[in-house]
């Protein structure tokens, strides 16, 4: 198998700010895996939070393809053998395995979702709406709910925070989640969630540094909403880990490594009672066609990177509004909007 890849940028139409970073410009790696004459497409998306950068993941992609093999059905194994020499480039793998996915689907002519054997994917995601002073907040506010979003995720841990939220509740009544980035301490959350009671989120992801994981337990029993990981939640055994002390969690495929590590986390988290919430980075559909092929086995589907773009180059997923529809075509059923983004 031949693995080449190369870099893209992609620029959100606002500022994307948490209470961690801000994005106003990100590049993402699309790598193209090839046999037989037939090529898949997977894309690279690092995050700082997991310590990945696009070099590192260069580096362990030319490192790759030593690895494959020459049968792209084995996926199990090449993934296992992926992660046992690059752990800490799950981003990477989750790409190759995205790729892999993607020429297997083409190959036996079906979709992605169908080969895992599930239904079509025609989910509602959340639509994000990031930190920032009270009058750009109204801006985007009244753009998402003019384009019929239904279900918001918002940002909070910044200073304007019941600002925004009151706003948003004027005009909202919808479900609405709350996601902090790590940003408050075990002493400060549990006051700052109660004081989150009047605007009834939905959930409340991620309240705390992800080292902090053991105090969410406390959290929870506030009883004001359901308690998500993320940070806290990256790979497989993270979710035993996470039993009891969080309602559910965000699983992400650059934390996690793609599809089949998705798949086992999902599987860990219903075996324990757990809530899942389908997450992402800002990136092209590319990164967002594997996890909506699984999407229909989430009680929380947050697929919206690449609805926050000014430009997509990726083109294949149907959305109106918050509703997302996964193609029928072969493979991940993505392609690019232009020969330069082939």
């Amino acid at each position: 198998m031949k693995l080449d890849h190369r870099r893209q940028t992609l620029r959100p139409r606002y500022a994307f700010v948490t209470s961690q970073f801000a994005v106003a410009e990100k590049e993402t790696i699309v790598v193209r895996l090839e046999h037989d004459g037939l090529a898949g497409y997977g894309e690279v998306v690092c995050s700082p939070l997991y310590n990945q950068t696009l070099e590192g993941a260069e580096a362990a992609l030319d490192a790759m393809p030593a690895l494959l093999g020459d049968d792209p059905f084995a996926i199990e194994t090449i993934v296992r053998r992926l992660i046992e020499h690059h752990d800490a480039h799950r981003d990477a793998i989750a790409a190759v395995d995205s790729a892999l996915y993607d020429w297997v689907g083409k190959r036996l002519g079906v979709p992605v979702w169908r080969l895992l054997g599930l239904d079509r994917p025609r989910v509602r995601t959340t639509f994000t709406i990031g930190i920032a002073e009270p009058e750009e907040i109204r801006v985007k506010v009244r753009e998402a709910l003019a384009a019929g979003y239904d279900a918001l995720k918002i940002k909070v841990g910044g200073k304007h925070d019941h600002d925004t939220l009151g706003h948003i509740r004027e005009h909202f009544d919808g479900p609405l989640i709350l996601d902090a980035n790590q940003g408050w301490t075990p002493e400060e959350a549990p006051a700052r969630i109660e004081a989150l009671t009047p605007y009834r989120p939905a959930l409340i992801e991620q309240p705390l540094r992800k080292e902090d994981w053991r105090h969410m337990a406390e959290l929870r029993r506030l009883g004001v909403a359901p308690i998500f990981a993320d940070e806290s939640c990256e790979r497989p055994a993270d979710v035993v880990r996470l039993h009891g002390f969080v309602d559910g969690i965000n699983i992400k495929f650059n934390k996690c490594g793609g599809i089949r590590e998705a798949l086992r986390m999902v599987a860990l988290a219903r075996g324990l009672g757990m809530q899942i919430m389908l997450g992402c980075f800002v990136s092209s559909s590319l990164a967002i066609a594997p996890a909506l092929a699984i999407a229909t086995l989430a009680d929380y589907v947050d697929l919206d990177g690449a609805l926050l773009l000014a430009d997509d180059p990726f083109t294949g997923i149907h959305h109106d509004a918050s509703l997302l529809e996964a193609s029928t075509a072969p493979g991940l059923g993505v392609g690019p909007r232009s020969a330069e983004a082939s």
